[in-house]
């Protein structure tokens, strides 16, 4: 018997399915509406759910992925993105997360829980962006 919130694996795939799906619409509708906010929460739960982590809750690794998300849209001066380059942009954050708890856990210096979060926040990471010379003429994102 399952308990109340667990389902059988294909429940699951086909409701995450449709739930980054749902997520990344409403994202690109919010862009084209010139809310910011809302359109930033919803691609990044979008490419956070689509990235298939669910199963191995990290909330380190969702603050991290948040922050860095934000980071790298706001930076292209365009409040949107493909499905493609959000996947290309889940993955580089993946590895570079990946990458960076492991450097914690082989430091010598020791780094409290409650102090990464304003560490990850601090980290420039150095995105792909590729910003066309039109879009530096543009007085706002949202063109």
């Amino acid at each position: 018997m399952e308990r109340i919130g667990e389902q059988g694996i294909e429940g699951w795939v086909g409701a995450s399915s449709e739930l980054w799906s749902h997520f990344y619409q409403l994202g690109c509708l919010f862009a084209r509406a010139h809310d910011m906010t809302n359109s930033l929460t919803y691609l990044i739960d979008a490419f956070l759910i689509r990235g298939g982590h669910q199963e191995d809750f990290d909330s380190d690794w969702i603050d991290f992925f948040r922050r860095q998300f934000t980071v790298y849209l706001l930076g292209k001066r365009r409040i949107n993105c493909s499905l493609c380059e959000g996947d290309m942009i889940h993955d580089y954050l993946k590895d570079e997360y990946q990458r960076i708890k492991e450097e914690l856990a082989s430091s010598e210096l020791p780094f409290a829980r409650e102090n990464l979060e304003r560490w990850y926040a601090s980290l420039e990471l150095d995105f792909p962006w590729l910003i066309d010379l039109d879009e530096t003429k543009r007085t706002h994102r949202w063109e």
